[in-house]
């Protein structure tokens, strides 16, 4: 089993969803059946990440389906439309758990001296940490360029993430399970 490749589908059902942000747009790939995969995923993480922000990571997953659940209500949709700050208070979740999933893979890599997985998953963290106050600072300070960027850093980490998911997704460290041995032919 490769937990990641779970994890990534997900996210591809997670980010897909309707070019129209009218909350009356009906969605065909619901956010909850991402994150059901992305829940089923970290599961078999468990034995890779640091057992102390697993609790953090399934509490964030959990926190992110509730949310993702109860935005496929219409009328909860349009009631986060009507303030961008609720938006961002809904992504929060989302972006933390990829966040510290992200650096808990850096970590993990790094473990066994996988330089390059630990730099991508390290600025996949750094990014998507860039995502979640960017909002902040555009809505309180009044920076909209921050904010415009925010919102392209957000679909581009994304779209990093599935990639690195993939990449790195057969990896032991990554939580896949080791290649079965088989013993080479005795001479008989």
């Amino acid at each position: 089993m490769k937990p990641l490749y779970a994890v990534a589908f997900g996210l591809v059902l997670i980010a897909l969803g309707p070019t129209d942000p009218d909350p009356d747009v009906f969605d065909p790939l619901p956010d909850p059946l991402g994150w059901l995969f992305a829940l089923i995923g970290l599961l078999g993480l468990g034995g890779s990440l640091e057992q102390r922000r697993l609790g953090v990571l399934r509490f964030l997953g959990a926190t992110a389906f509730v949310i993702s659940a109860a935005l496929v209500v219409p009328a909860a949709a349009r009631w986060v439309a009507t303030d961008p700050s609720l938006g961002w208070a809904a992504d929060v979740p989302r972006f933390a758990f990829f966040a510290v999933l992200s650096y808990e893979l850096s970590s993990a890599a790094l473990k066994h001296r996988a330089t390059v997985a630990a730099v991508g998953f390290n600025l996949s963290a750094l990014a998507l940490l860039f995502v979640l106050i960017a909002p902040p600072l555009a809505f309180g300070g009044g920076l909209d360029g921050v904010g415009e960027a925010g919102e392209a850093a957000a679909q581009a980490v994304q779209l990093v993430l599935v990639v690195l998911f993939l990449v790195y997704g057969s990896k032991e460290w990554a939580g896949a399970r080791p290649a079965e041995q088989t013993e080479p032919d005795q001479p008989g």
